[in-house]
């Protein structure tokens, strides 16, 4: 699952491990911030392993951790 930080707090990966960061549609200028607490930086999305071979392959549309969530890379 995609996760949303700034560059400034990367995640940390205790359980999940992240690979790589995209930014999403509008960077800096998006409406999603990082998801640290007191942190209201433009987010980045971070991407799983997984993910990232679907960025590759032309997908855009990301899921966070719940369904309330969606983000879409450029």
């Amino acid at each position: 699952m995609a996760i949303v930080r700034c560059k400034d707090h990367p995640p940390k990966g205790r359980t999940r491990s992240y690979e790589r960061c995209v930014e999403p549609v509008g960077y800096p200028e998006t409406a999603m911030v990082c998801g640290c607490t007191h942190c209201e930086n433009p987010d980045l999305i971070w991407l799983e392993t997984s993910e990232v071979e679907a960025f590759s392959r032309g997908e855009k549309i990301f899921k966070s951790f719940t369904a309330t969530m969606k983000m879409k890379a450029k």
